[in-house]
């Protein structure tokens, strides 16, 4: 399974979408840390090799090719391997083909599948490779399945080579099952399903990733055939496809129900229609969908950031609980007393009668707990140093959820996180805006991170707060009414906050809306951009009715591409994707023994010992202090040094402090009944775009204490 998982990790680099733009001066030194750990642990190749192309897609990653090209006379196959692909992609690929020749004469199976799939993707015109593939093809009965069907598979599809294909014919005889699965896998995606449907239909049953495989595969040659049918006329709409076999699968299927979204369906003329309908709207692109009344309901709560409900947010713990990870300080499940981390093990449904939670799904625990508004929820918690359940009634009524957090950071600088675009978002910023202003807000920090998208009317709203009247904001096209051709959006109107000096975060999740405000502001000049690239959706979607439906369906569409002010699409599929930010921070990236270590102190619980001893009584102010700003030292913290001792761990006591606080921000919010909507003494991004707008002003951020505490 290693050596199928290296191989299945090939491809999706090769499929990863960029999301880097710039580079510092430690580039080439970072780069040469990961090559080798490349040959230190080359079980992990593809994922060291990942941060390698994200490096190489910075503006100044082009200095890489070089070190990549030397890399390929490394003594490790494995860096080989990896450096090889990356100068296909960015050097000189006949390099890229010399390379791979000689790999191809490894011992290892998984370098071979690997460098196999390589030259199936890239398709090189090169007759020396192509014989080097053939004679490690023609020497591969010692090699493992995996590998010796990508060499058949690519000197099919390289070589058009009828040996090759009778090969892979051969293979469904052998007695090595996973040969047979994977033959009958390349035969069927290459172009000869109807020779290998029995033996697909058969894999379709098993579990394991081959199965998984031609479960898929099943479906996809489905409907393939289905739609060469339709086009050659072998049968018409009239003739009830969907409905002949709705009847055979209630007929043939083994159980009276099926699975969909981990909950059990019953097998009726209903939900399978809804299924066929959810797998018609997938297949023409990621973000089409076909929505339930229950579904629409649910998003539309999402949009509008109001839902009926007792207001905390839930997940399930490693011993099988749910338990909330924060309340909504709005909402009465805090104001009944509800903390984070309190674990629900019960609650009394209509009857009165009590329900086990324990073992029960998140999904079917928030079900539990919903209901209609102006009703009670009476639940039963266990939390931390107290012996017995606590219990709880709690009115379920409508609760809001702000869109748009602010805060002002130290020196007048304000910050605005946007979690999303939804019916009230566009208000939610300008009354965030406003009680900046109010507190004396000099520059902004506007913080689009994680912010997935929403509605479009809420991105125009909110960009007409920053541009100038009249700047485009962005402009769409299409093939249908209203989107038909290529037109402009509404142009900004005169915003109250077109002068402020600002910047603004993104990261690779910050998705759709966030990218068109993004690019907006970016190509209007009217806010740097920092951080990384975004996700790459230029596409947006709209809802249609399903006829016949009484309104309890709903298409959500794919109607129109939209392009940045500058005439680019930042849709993924268009080309590199996303927007580019103009300074580049990278990521944090731990050590895996970091995350062990990490994982393990969390676990110990010895932290929140620490706390319980010491944030009590009159001591909480000053540690509410620390929850806020501890400057990065230690020293600040009470007794830290004995903690620190105590614990025997190989973590750094930065990192113990870090976690310590993060341990301590999240008591801090409960008793003060706020969230912190940032942390800017340990967010290297928000810092350096307090940076760059002090530029703007012309003044030294470290003038301000807190800045020249944390500030490298």
């Amino acid at each position: 399974m290693k050596k199928l998982a290296l191989a299945s990790l090939m491809l999706l680099l090769a499929f990863a979408p960029s999301m880097l733009s710039a580079q510092d001066d430690k580039l080439a030194g970072e780069a040469a840390k990961l090559i080798e750990r490349i040959s230190k642990r080359p079980e992990k190749a593809w994922d060291y090799a990942f941060a390698l192309r994200q490096m190489a897609e910075t503006e100044e990653g082009s200095k890489l090719v070089g070190t990549f090209e030397s890399e390929l006379e490394n003594e490790s196959e494995a860096v080989q391997m990896v450096c090889s692909h990356l100068v296909a992609l960015y050097g000189t690929p006949e390099l890229a083909y010399e390379a791979w020749g000689n790999l191809l004469e490894s011992d290892d199976s998984a370098i071979v599948e690997a460098t196999a799939m390589m030259v199936t993707q890239e398709g090189p015109e090169d007759d020396e490779l192509i014989e080097r593939v053939r004679m490690a093809w023609e020497d591969s009965e010692e090699l493992s399945a995996g590998a010796r069907t990508a060499l058949c598979e690519c000197l099919l599809v390289n070589a058009k080579d009828e040996l090759a294909l009778e090969q892979l014919r051969e293979f469904l005889s052998s007695t090595n099952h996973e040969l047979v699965g994977r033959a009958a896998l390349v035969l069927s995606e290459r172009g000869h399903p109807q020779e290998v449907a029995a033996r697909i239909d058969s894999l379709s049953r098993e579990p394991g990733d081959i199965g998984r495989l031609a479960r898929v595969g099943r479906e996809v040659v489905k409907i393939n055939q289905a739609v060469t049918d339709m086009k050659a006329g072998k049968f018409k709409r009239k003739d009830h496809l969907i409905e002949s076999e709705i009847r055979t699968i209630k007929k043939h299927y083994v159980n009276d129900y099926f699975v969909y979204a981990d909950k059990h369906q019953d097998l009726n003329n209903q939900n399978l229609v809804d299924n066929a309908c959810r797998a018609m709207a997938s297949a023409t692109d990621r973000y089409a969908a076909y929505l339930t009344r229950e579904e629409i309901d649910e998003m539309n709560q999402d949009q509008e950031g109001r839902y009926v409900g007792i207001g905390a947010h839930v997940a399930m713990g490693d011993d099988g609980l749910i338990y909330v990870t924060q309340p909504i300080y709005e909402g009465p499940a805090y104001a009944a007393g509800v903390r984070t981390g309190d674990k629900l093990v019960a609650i009394l449904d209509g009857s009165g009668k009590r329900i086990d939670l324990a073992g029960a799904s998140l999904d079917d625990g928030i079900a539990y707990v919903r209901g209609p508004e102006n009703t009670t929820a009476t639940i039963f918690v266990m939390r931390r140093g107290v012996d017995k359940e606590l219990k709880f009634e709690i009115p379920r009524s409508v609760v809001k959820v702000d869109t748009a957090l602010e805060e002002m950071l130290p020196g007048q600088v304000g910050y605005v996180r946007l979690t999303r675009f939804g019916t009230n978002s566009a208000a939610d910023m300008k009354e965030s805006l406003d009680n900046l202003r109010r507190q004396g807000m000099k520059t902004l920090v506007l913080d689009l991170r994680n912010n997935g998208g929403g509605q479009l009317t809420a991105v125009l709203d909110i960009a007409s707060m920053f541009l100038k009247k009249g700047s485009t904001i962005s402009s769409t096209g299409g093939r249908y009414k209203p989107w038909e051709g290529r037109h402009l959006l509404p142009k900004a109107e005169k915003g109250d906050y077109e002068e402020i000096p600002m910047v603004c975060l993104i990261n690779g999740d910050s998705a759709s809306g966030a990218e068109m405000l993004s690019g907006a502001l970016k190509d209007n000049n009217r806010a740097l951009l920092i951080g990384r690239r975004t996700f790459g959706k230029g596409i947006g979607q709209s809802f249609f009715g399903v006829n016949k439906s009484g309104n309890s369906r709903v298409l959500k569409c794919t109607v129109f591409a939209y392009y940045l002010p500058s005439g680019i699409s930042i849709d993924r599929y268009e080309g590199e994707g996303g927007v580019t930010p103009e300074i580049y921070m990278s990521p944090d990236l731990l050590e895996p023994w970091e995350v062990y270590a990490i994982d393990k102190l969390r676990e110990s619980r010895k932290l929140e010992d620490y706390l319980d001893q010491n944030y009590v009584g009159i001591k909480k102010a000053d540690y509410m202090k620390l929850a806020t700003f501890d400057g990065l030292d230690t020293a600040n913290w009470p007794e830290f040094e004995k903690l620190y001792q105590s614990l025997n761990t190989p973590l750094a006591r930065d990192d113990v402090r870090r976690e310590l606080r993060y341990a301590l921000r999240a008591r801090v919010q409960d008793d003060r009944g706020a969230e912190f909507t940032q942390n800017f003494q340990g967010d290297k991004t928000i810092l350096r775009g307090v940076e760059e707008l002090y530029k703007k002003i012309g003044k030294d951020p470290k003038e301000v204490p807190e800045y020249k505490a944390v500030m490298k």
